[in-house]
């Protein structure tokens, strides 16, 4: 693995009756050029019932090396998911968040895994959103979303601007109105990302290299929850991977696949509501104990 990196993260107290000790403990990621700050309005649906913890993951928000000289900088940070599974195993021992539910968003899928891969005990149950279990990068953006990033300016000199050059160049309509949610406008008005770009191209391509599908199968050796989900529009990843893989899981009770109409790559934000219901819905299927069939 490479160069550990401390992680800036968001912490949003359980709210309601319960105390912290004992209210549930989730972890939410984000996808590639967001913020763990994404999560603010989904977040403000569960802190009556939850903790939670939003991370920047490595070479996002707060979360980029620092560029400190010497050895350990020259030989640069990794960016696999491993790598990124890693930060976040480092920032629930600091924290004593464990054991915890965690969900991953696109990028954030296979930071989920790792994590859940590297301390299979520290997790009641794993959220999977919108990304695919193998292939390029997860899906049918990789090599595209880094071509898009490598053009992508560091500034614009307005939104208008930076919403027309998303119109024009970005691979999904989905990706562009994330990027632009996470954008970060100067006193002057510039528009920039809260990303170093070289990252994220880098995490691309270290996930080309990657199936996550042996950690589902591993997970779902151990009976451990794992709801998988598309948005029936999605871009990312296709209805008939998606297919190929739940077919795959149909001896596993542990795992689910379902796929939410009227959404695309953006279904935690565009359809809130049903991503909340749904994690209700895990939460009642793991202390319920029916893990012997499919929930």
């Amino acid at each position: 693995m490479g160069i550990k990196m401390e992680l800036f993260y968001n912490l949003w107290n359980c709210t309601g009756t319960a105390s912290q000790s004992e209210s549930s403990k989730i972890v939410l990621l984000h996808g590639m050029g967001g913020v763990g700050a994404l999560w603010r309005p989904i977040a403000a649906a569960l802190e009556e019932t939850w903790t939670i913890l939003a991370p920047d993951q490595r070479g996002h928000g707060r979360s980029q090396l620092s560029h400190a000289p010497g050895e350990a900088h020259a030989q640069g940070p990794g960016y696999s998911p491993l790598d990124y599974g890693q930060d976040v195993i480092e920032t629930l021992a600091a924290l004593k968040f464990y054991p915890a539910w965690i969900v991953g968003h696109s990028m954030g899928v296979r930071t989920a895994l790792a994590a859940a891969h590297l301390k299979p005990d520290w997790f009641k149950g794993v959220i999977l959103v919108d990304l695919g279990l193998s292939g390029a990068a997860g899906g049918g953006l990789g090599e595209t979303l880094a071509e898009f990033l490598k053009i992508l300016p560091k500034e614009f000199q307005s939104r208008e601007d930076a919403r027309a050059f998303m119109a024009k160049n970005c691979p999904d309509p989905s990706i562009a109105q994330y990027l632009l949610a996470v954008s970060v406008r100067s006193s002057q008005g510039q528009i920039s990302f809260p990303f170093d770009q070289s990252a994220l191209i880098k995490t691309i391509q270290a996930a080309a290299e990657t199936t996550v599908r042996d950690w589902v199968k591993e997970l779902a050796e151990r009976g451990m929850p794992i709801l998988i989900l598309r948005g029936q529009e999605s871009l990312v990843w296709s209805h008939e991977e998606f297919e190929a893989e739940k077919t795959l899981f149909e001896q596993s009770p542990s795992v689910q696949f379902v796929e939410v109409p009227g959404v695309g790559h953006g279904l935690p934000f565009e359809k809130r509501a049903v991503f909340v219901d749904w994690i209700g819905r895990m939460r009642h299927y793991y202390t319920t104990d029916e893990c012997s069939s499919k929930f």
